[in-house]
């Protein structure tokens, strides 16, 4: 907090020199010789059948639990608890002797959950989650090269190289609130990185960034989808075009909607590729060239539960490298649908987290209202708030060309989906405030 505070009195030259160094700690930490080793080994496994894959994981995954039972306080005492045989979990089908671990469990007492046996060093890192509650982590470097391995195989699949520079939209607060004027970026160099304020884009805002994209050339963008997402509003509103090719654009953090892939689609000329992780490391989904997703099996063992109030998935993690503080059974929180294919496990829809679905007033919960936003093209942003049960609002950022067809088009849809009995109101807003981790939550419940 006290660095932050001298950072935002800097001279926007020294923020970039701090940015500097702060990119080249990042660099070690993420990209030392052991990660290319792990990366190596990614790689060698990308053409591995389904099969050959599963196979690996089980017999990490019987590696690890082995670990936690014998080296890990919380673990031995519900083996012990549950009398499991920690020797009888062989395989992901297997956990489901184990009782699911959530967030509140390991923040209770996060200290149960280290090994006592791990000698090597350990990373701090902290996770706020969609809702805003924290968490504190550990684990060791090699699960975060396995994280970047994993992540950047996926990247390699679709023509990304490493060492490309991007220009990257996402949570850090790199440019101080108080500035505004631009320049709303600053640069990594060891990073090879324009690292975008998200906390400064807005309709007024969006020329300079795109000045700067030109400027630079960028042909890779990574970003939060609603912030890439705002910026493609904003070009098919104004039929603006860059005057280059964009080749790559990936999103993460945030579920990239069905309307966020067709406004950048119709902006940039490219459909974006999606990447699903968590600070957690129990998950990992990649999008492959022919946009279809699926799990990283060789990184985590994954498990999708049937979800009674969505219809769809809980997918539910359990850490394969993470022998300091492993979490086994981990629920996410977030919800999918899926299929099982000769190729893999087939993510069809991250349909974000249990708590974004919004109650009707004959108790029904209903979720993926995402949907209902496909094909307006002319809402920049829209946000559903619910305090009380059987009503709803709709914060909703206009384009330049919305007009009252849209409105009525946007009732409809929702009608469709509510029903005719609850209350829906429109309030029209020039941006939408954002957690304080720079996302836009798409549903906020004040349900008490």
């Amino acid at each position: 907090m006290v660095l932050m505070k001298v950072y935002n009195h800097l001279p926007i030259f020294a923020q970039n020199v701090a940015c500097f160094f702060e990119g080249t700690r990042i660099q070690k930490t993420r990209f030392s010789y052991d990660f290319w080793e792990v990366f190596n080994e990614f790689e060698k496994r990308k053409n591995w059948s389904y099969e050959q894959m599963c196979e690996f994981r089980d017999r990490r995954l019987r590696e690890i639990v082995k670990h936690c039972y014998e080296t890990v306080p919380y673990y031995n005492r519900v083996f012990n608890q549950y009398g499991i045989n920690y020797e009888s979990i062989r395989t992901v089908d297997d956990l489901k002797k184990l009782p699911i671990l959530t967030k509140e469990i390991v923040k209770k007492n996060p200290e149960d959950f280290i090994s006592n046996n791990y000698q090597g060093k350990r990373l701090k890192v902290h996770t706020s989650g969609t809702t805003g509650s924290g968490l504190q982590l550990y684990c060791s470097p090699n699960t975060i090269h396995e994280q970047f391995a994993a992540f950047w195989r996926a990247r390699r699949n679709v023509g990304i190289e490493l060492g490309q520079w991007s220009g990257t939209m996402g949570g850090k607060s790199v440019v101080p609130q108080q500035q505004k004027k631009p320049p709303f970026w600053r640069i990594n160099h060891p990073g090879k990185q324009v690292y975008f304020s998200v906390y400064h884009l807005n309709e007024e805002s969006i020329e300079a960034y795109l000045y700067e994209i030109e400027k630079r050339k960028l042909i890779w963008i990574h970003a939060y989808p609603s912030a890439i997402n705002l910026i493609a509003s904003y070009m098919n509103a104004h039929n603006r075009k860059l005057d280059h090719n964009v080749k790559f654009i990936t999103t993460g953090s945030e579920n990239l909607m069905p309307s966020h892939r067709q406004s950048i689609h119709k902006a940039f000329g490219v459909m974006p590729y999606e990447h699903y992780g968590q600070m957690e490391n129990v998950a990992i989904f990649s999008e492959r060239e022919d946009h279809k997703i699926f799990v990283d099996e060789d990184f985590s063992a994954v498990e999708f539960l049937p979800d009674s109030k969505s219809g769809l998935f809980k997918i539910v993690g359990s850490s394969l490298n993470n022998y300091v503080m492993p979490l086994l059974r981990y629920d996410i929180g977030d919800i999918a649908d899926m299929k099982e294919t000769s190729q893999g496990r087939q993510v069809l829809s991250i349909d974000g987290r249990r708590e974004d679905y919004i109650i009707l007033s004959n108790g029904n919960k209903i979720g993926r209202l995402a949907h209902v936003f496909s094909n307006m093209t002319n809402i920049y942003e829209a946000q559903i708030i619910q305090k009380n049960i059987g009503e709803i609002k709709i914060k909703i950022v206009k384009g330049s060309n919305y007009g009252k067809e849209d409105e009525s088009v946007l009732l409809n849809k929702m009608r469709l989906k509510l029903g005719d009995s609850e209350k829906i109101a429109l309030e029209y807003v020039d941006e939408i405030p954002r957690t304080k981790n720079g996302k836009l939550r798409f549903v906020v419940s004040e349900l008490k």
